[in-house]
């Protein structure tokens, strides 16, 4: 666009920054089909409701929770989307607990289990649903809010938000930030939208070098990127003291963590005839989505084992139980490091995968599928250490768990593998937060340091 005739005296910097602050095409593409998305949602609000999408719909529409505008001072606002990004959200908003305590913190979610999560394991100032990204309620809540910075957790690319924080002149951050080739290829088709978004994030601290360079090629500029590790790899999972229920002393386990559909029934299989030689075994089965508890539930009772379903039982597994359905939030990490080996999930079903350094931080020897496109360069870490295994079905997983039971030597040897796997990352906070810390605030206005923004 030829940029107009400046009267005598106007200031050329200010033109420019002026220039960059207006809505580009591609934001006013976006604008138009959030609108339609929005008519969308009202017309099918009725179902929505009588399916139980209500809860939190004020959050979602920019309707904020008193505490978030009763703060004093600029917030640190972090957006994990749900459970998984919450949780490596953790040593990062420890070490901001530690080195910056004056600073408030907000968090925000997609999800209602993520907001959960958050409340319980972040324990923030003030936490929100993340408002509907359409129809400019996401630019009414930042303004209402005032964050001094906004870090956003993973693969979380919201072009409403981002432009918001553009136009506030807020410094934006992805930080743990995966990118797989197969979301690249997903925001290739909206590409001039995704490059707008990516040259208004300050800063972008991504997992992998590969992760880094598909993130530069969709627009993000390469002197913003950095390879920093991931986040959940900084994560200390605790040895468990003792066994976080009664009834599991002694026994056996086998944990089938993240679970997707059809990764039941394969770790199911994989387990046929284990209780004729090892008795004592429990299997801890922990989907991966609260909305399929009842489906895994019922489909454990089909098998004909014997369960139990955490959320309705007490405090004691019982002796006779196979199979633990593990259907509540925050306590497969207290089951991990008592685990003779663990499942993960998202690997069998073509999802790309989910955090296999989870239970390898714990010692705990890790088996997964070939579909790993989130985690690569962690399940490729843990395949060539031996603290990692790929599987293709459950006769490979049935055969592999059953040498672990029957060698429990090989069991440990395999953990202590993961264990140094996942330890070779753990300096992934060290370099986030270096990332970080000359965008968060330190006088009561913040622009961005010079050079960011301009996008």
């Amino acid at each position: 666009m030829a940029s107009e005739a400046q009267p005598a005296g106007a200031s050329g910097p200010q033109n420019s920054e002026e220039s960059a602050l207006r809505p580009r095409p591609a934001d006013l593409v976006y604008d138009a089909l959030g609108i339609v998305a929005l008519a969308a949602g009202v017309v099918a609000a009725p179902y929505l409701l009588w399916r139980g999408f209500g809860r939190g719909l004020g959050q979602r529409l920019g309707v904020l929770p008193a505490e978030l505008r009763r703060l004093r001072g600029r917030p640190v606002w972090i957006h994990a989307a749900s459970v998984g990004e919450t949780l490596s959200a953790a040593p990062l908003v420890a070490r901001l607990r530690r080195e910056r305590p004056e600073l408030p913190l907000v968090t925000s979610s997609t999800t209602l289990t993520g907001q959960e999560t958050a409340r319980r394991e972040l324990a923030p100032d003030a936490l929100t649903l993340l408002p509907i990204d359409a129809a400019r309620i996401v630019d009414r809540a930042l303004r209402a809010v005032s964050p001094g910075c906004i870090v956003l957790v993973e693969t979380e690319i919201w072009p409403g938000l981002i432009r918001a924080a553009h136009r506030l002149q807020i410094p934006v951050a992805l930080v743990s930030g995966t990118l797989s080739e197969r979301s690249a290829r997903r925001y290739r088709l909206v590409a001039p939208l995704i490059r707008t978004a990516l040259e208004r994030i300050a800063a972008f601290g991504m997992q992998t070098e590969s992760d880094a360079a598909r993130v530069t090629a969709l627009g993000a500029a390469p002197a913003r990127v950095a390879v920093t590790g991931s986040l959940k790899e900084s994560r200390s999972e605790p040895v468990a003291a003792a066994p976080p229920l009664g009834g599991l002393a002694g026994r056996p386990l086998l944990v089938a963590a993240s679970t997707q559909p059809g990764e039941e029934e394969l770790v199911l299989d994989a387990c046929t005839g284990f209780w004729n030689e090892y008795p004592r075994l429990l299997l801890v089965v922990a989907p991966r989505r609260p909305e399929r508890f009842d489906a895994v539930t019922r489909l454990v009772e089909e098998s004909g084992l014997r369960y139990q379903r955490r959320s309705n039982m007490g405090e004691e597994v019982e002796a006779g139980t196979q199979v633990l359905v593990l259907d509540t939030l925050g306590e497969l990490k207290q089951f991990l490091p008592l685990a003779v080996a663990a499942f993960v999930g998202g690997t069998i079903a073509p999802l790309g995968g989910h955090n296999v350094m989870e239970p390898a931080a714990c010692g705990v020897g890790v088996f997964f599928g070939p579909n790993t496109g989130n985690v690569a360069e962690a399940a490729g870490r843990l395949a060539a250490t031996g603290g990692g295994v790929v599987v293709h079905n459950a006769d490979e997983l049935g055969r592999d768990w059953w040498r672990l039971l029957a060698h429990p030597e090989q069991a440990a040897r395999m953990g202590e593998q993961a264990r140094r796997a996942a330890g070779s990352g753990a300096n992934a906070l060290d370099k986030t937060w270096q990332l970080l810390q000359p965008l968060l605030p330190h006088h009561e206005h913040s622009p961005l340091p010079p050079g960011e923004g301009q996008g």
